[in-house]
């Protein structure tokens, strides 16, 4: 015989509290895992709509699964040979770089001198010196890339074989545990789908756009600054600004800072554009979180999760959003991680 004791509301909140502590510090341990396999979900949403779409243009599953995979690991083998080979040709120009800087500030020293800034102290080697110390360190960080991006290409090919029936499975849950929950959670689910295209086709217009800009001024390995603007731009408010800041270095280095102010100007209104024009228009009202909570998720995400954490802060937010809204005890969670509904009203 078993004794269930009641709880009082105080005593479940506490009970809640504790339990949401458990997961967090569940999932913090276990980040070296759980990122690539978060990151590789992504990848799979991504990659599932485009199998989705071959298989709204007639493919069979099995050629619209194909195509998918095919277009997958072409995307992997230019990452790898265009991408990681021009980190590679960086890495081992930064000793010539680090002489033009000290010829520009040479030649800039009177005026540095004039605005209270000392040459000397100013050197390519300070701020790289983040990178790992020794050539063994070096090794075991690309070796831990390596295995991340090895798990994270694995998964996401094991999800994309599952993608097929995963959403169906995930109706017959939702169906037999909350029968009228069945179309709210379509509409929710979509929601979030349709950010990570959104964002995705926004980054792409600023990736490729920032390559041609930097391609156009002569600046080296534009394709490489091109894929971390892609990149940077899942990052609300500072990814861009993050990842623009090397090639304008450069640009100002090698080219001189005429060059490096025109890239700046360049790439920055193509970027206004796109996130002030092009992506408000594309997701409208319905994909809007707060401003605070989207600042405050980087913080607590990237503490999670890391880097990725970092990316992927928007979306993770948009799904604890979407599970929070379908019950009616958490729903005024999601309503707290929306927009005011003065800003709502304004949109209109």
């Amino acid at each position: 015989m078993t004794l269930a004791l009641p709880l009082s509301q105080p005593g479940r909140i506490l009970v809640v509290l504790a339990a949401v502590v458990i997961v967090l510090a569940g999932m913090k341990a276990a980040t070296p895992i759980l990122g690539p396999i978060i990151f590789s979900i992504f990848l799979a949403v991504i990659f599932g709509m485009l199998l989705h779409w071959f298989g709204m243009r007639g493919l069979s599953p099995r050629s619209a699964l194909i195509f998918t995979l095919v277009i997958f690991f072409a995307i992997v083998a230019v990452f790898i040979v265009v991408i990681a080979g021009s980190f590679f040709q960086l890495l081992a120009e930064l000793p010539r770089y680090e002489a033009e800087l000290e010829g520009s500030l040479r030649v800039a020293g009177p005026l540095l001198s004039f605005a209270g800034i000392d040459p000397a102290s100013i050197s390519l080697s300070e701020l790289i010196g983040a990178l790992p110390a020794n050539v063994g360190g070096l090794l075991s960080s690309l070796w831990d890339l390596v295995i991340a991006g090895l798990l994270i290409i694995l998964t996401t090919i094991f999800l994309l074989f599952e993608a097929m029936g995963f959403s169906s499975k995930l109706r017959k849950i939702i169906g037999e545990l909350r029968p009228g929950d069945v179309d709210r959670f379509t509409t929710l689910a979509q929601k979030n789908v349709d950010y990570l295209i959104i964002r995705t086709k926004v980054n792409l217009v600023v990736g490729i756009a920032t390559t041609i800009i930097l391609a156009l001024a002569g600046i080296e390995y534009a394709i490489f600054w091109g894929f971390l603007a892609f990149l940077m731009g899942f990052v609300p408010y500072i990814g861009f600004w993050l990842a623009l800041i090397p090639p304008v270095l450069i640009a100002w280095v090698a080219l001189g800072p005429v060059t490096a102010l025109v890239v700046l100007a360049s790439v920055s209104v193509v970027n206004l554009l796109a996130e002030y024009v092009m992506f408000p228009h594309l997701a409208g009202r319905g994909l809007a979180l707060s401003p605070a909570v989207v600042f405050i998720s980087l913080i607590f995400w990237g503490w999670i999760l890391g880097g990725v954490g970092v990316l992927l802060a928007v979306p993770l937010t948009l799904a604890v959003q979407m599970a929070c809204e379908l019950s009616d005890e958490t729903r005024w969670i999601g309503v707290l991680l929306g927009p005011s509904p003065d800003d709502d009203g304004e949109r209109k």
